[in-house]
């Protein structure tokens, strides 16, 4: 899964998760607010998500760690002056240590 901040306006990614849910619990507090407050107290809201999701979004980035990843599978490679061989492969990673997914 791709780590998406999203937009300050709240349309897609972390930012519209995290806002959806701060509307979705204070929204009814707030149901004899007139709607042009509202709708401030909103955008409010939505820059408020934004920030949540690019501070953990970028915290999770610089400072994961992955470990023991490992894939199998076949690999195909013509070896010259001999015919092509097939043979089964592990792939390990090798890069351990934090700052390293993008």
């Amino acid at each position: 899964m791709a780590l998406q901040i999203g937009t300050v306006s709240a349309t897609s990614g972390m930012t519209k998760a995290v806002y959806d849910q701060i509307n979705a619990v204070l929204s009814p507090p707030l149901a004899g607010v007139a709607p042009a407050d509202l709708a401030k107290i909103q955008d409010s809201w939505k820059q408020l998500a934004f920030a949540i999701s690019k501070g953990v979004i970028d915290h999770l980035k610089a400072n994961m760690e992955i470990k023991g990843v490992q894939t199998t599978g076949n690999i195909n490679a013509a070896v010259a002056g001999a015919a092509a061989t097939q043979a089964g492969v592990v792939f390990t990673q090798s890069n351990d240590g934090p700052g390293r997914v993008a």
